[in-house]
């Protein structure tokens, strides 16, 4: 089981379905919300500048992203993240979990390596089994 998730997604529904079905799988034991790019972004950088990190904070083992959302979307979110924080976090895991239909960004989301799934809403639980096995995660379900 992952011991930490953040969910990075504006709508509240979509933030109800992936908590319903990250319980129901057993796929993860913390799930934190952020409604959009620059809350999570905030997260991170307040976590980097503490000198004594909060032994209650986890840092995710999976972000679970969408791309449109108001603020700071999804794309600004893999930029800022990727540049600042993606090195450091080695373990950290993206998949983009969004809606758009749109070819080019899929092909955009593969320029990540930190990205590792790419998800058409809604998040369903035998998606989620399946990832169980991703060779970035299956260590955390053995």
């Amino acid at each position: 089981m992952l011991q930490s998730i953040f969910i990075v997604d504006d709508d509240p529904i979509t933030v109800e379905i992936c908590e319903f079905v990250i319980r129901k799988t057993k796929f993860g034991n913390k799930i934190t919300h952020f409604a959009n790019g620059q809350k999570c972004i905030h997260f991170f950088s307040t976590y980097f500048e503490k000198k004594n990190h909060d032994e209650n904070i986890q840092i995710p083992e999976l972000i679970f992203l969408d791309l449109n959302m108001p603020v700071m979307d999804g794309w600004q979110f893999l930029e800022d993240y990727t540049n600042k924080y993606s090195n450091r976090l080695p373990n950290t895991k993206i998949a983009i979990l969004t809606s758009s239909i749109n070819p080019q960004d899929f092909m955009k989301a593969q320029e990540y390596n930190v990205v590792i799934e790419f998800i058409h809403k809604p998040l369903i639980a035998e998606l989620v089994e399946e990832m169980k096995q991703h060779n970035e995660l299956q260590a955390h379900f053995s």
